[in-house]
């Protein structure tokens, strides 16, 4: 009997070891929200498996504020660790609701990373930068626009002209954060909020069909659907290098992105979330970033990307960033009552 209750009392004592093992095997897994090219995405995912040991499991969604959505519906029970990708303008409002951890990377001091890339209240920590271009499909606006004596657009005005009357693709303001980011520079360079919807209700005179998501604009303008687009940098760059028929334009007074990462509060594994963040932080993921992402750095020490102007060279406008991040979603609703929804 006394051997039996032994032999009993191992097992289980065997079966807590065993479950332990599990647990901190389970533990040693992040799961990521990823708003990035599936390229980049895939090698950091490698890289970091292999300096931490950590495993990752990556949901990727083009659109961040389709992933923003889908963090508030699982605020119960976050199934994520890491919201990575998208505009800070997605990752602000989740910290006011709550829904992300602080953190503060040790290596933002160590790299000296501007404090312009970080949170004030470190929600979030910026690990890239990308600017908003102007994108034409070659054959189409040499047919269509050229063959009537019209150059090509060098600024966002030019694009106002009648002959790209439904010629233009753009992004929804509401799922597409480079799209809000180009309304809201309109009322920076305009100077109002009057005046920016005015020309936002005159360029929707142009567009000939609003996409969810950035990419979804070259795809059309490459397709030849739309004479030009308006989208971001870095996807144009990687879709022309393929051999796409697009050509891009960096106009003046353009808008720029801080891609951000956040630490989503309650999910599985805080502590591989925070590693996650010092890893992308770092000069190894920073340099594989540029490189094949083709955004720039938040590194002083990793080179820009090749095939970019440097960002010195991109002439900005005025963007009030924390104005657009504390006005979105009224921004937003108000685009979609007096644009989106006339169409």
């Amino acid at each position: 009997m006394r051997r039996q209750n032994w032999m009993l009392t191992g097992l289980v004592l065997l079966g807590i070891v065993v479950g332990l093992a599990g647990l901190a095997g389970a533990q040693q897994k992040i799961v990521i929200y990823a708003a990035q090219d599936e390229k980049t995405t895939n090698e950091m995912t490698r890289m970091f498996m292999e300096e931490t040991k950590i495993g990752t499991e990556v949901i990727r969604v083009a659109a961040a504020g389709t992933l923003a959505t889908r963090i508030r519906a699982e605020k119960a029970a976050p199934r994520a660790d890491v919201f990575m990708g998208g505009s800070v303008e997605f990752h602000e409002p989740l910290a006011t609701e709550g829904l992300v951890l602080p953190y503060r990377s040790p290596v933002v001091e160590e790299a000296k990373i501007d404090p312009a890339y970080v949170s004030p209240a470190n929600y979030w920590h910026g690990f890239f930068v990308n600017s908003l271009v102007i994108i034409l499909n070659p054959q189409r606006f040499q047919r269509e626009i050229a063959s009537v004596g019209m150059a090509k657009p060098k600024t966002w005005d030019d694009l106002l002209s009648p002959v790209y009357r439904k010629k233009l693709i753009a992004g929804n303001p509401a799922t597409c954060g480079g799209a809000y980011i180009f309304s809201a520079l309109q009322i920076f360079r305009l100077g109002g909020e009057d005046q920016g919807f005015d020309w936002l209700k005159k360029l929707d005179g142009q567009i000939l069909q609003y996409t969810p998501t950035c990419p979804g604009t070259i795809t059309l303008v490459a397709r030849g659907e739309g004479v030009a687009g308006i989208t971001w940098a870095d996807d144009s760059i990687e879709a022309m290098l393929e051999k796409q028929p697009i050509e891009i334009i960096f106009p003046p007074d353009t808008g720029a992105e801080i891609g951000a990462i956040s630490i989503i509060k309650g999910g599985p594994n805080p502590e591989g979330a925070k590693k996650w963040v010092d890893f992308a932080l770092g000069k190894k993921a920073q340099a594989l970033k540029t490189e094949l992402g083709f955004t720039y750095p938040v590194r002083v020490d990793v080179d820009p990307p090749k095939n970019v102007p440097p960002l010195s060279a991109i002439k900005l406008g005025k963007y009030d960033r924390k104005f657009a991040i504390e006005n979105r979603e009224r921004l937003t609703k108000k685009w979609e009552a007096e644009i989106g929804s006339k169409r």
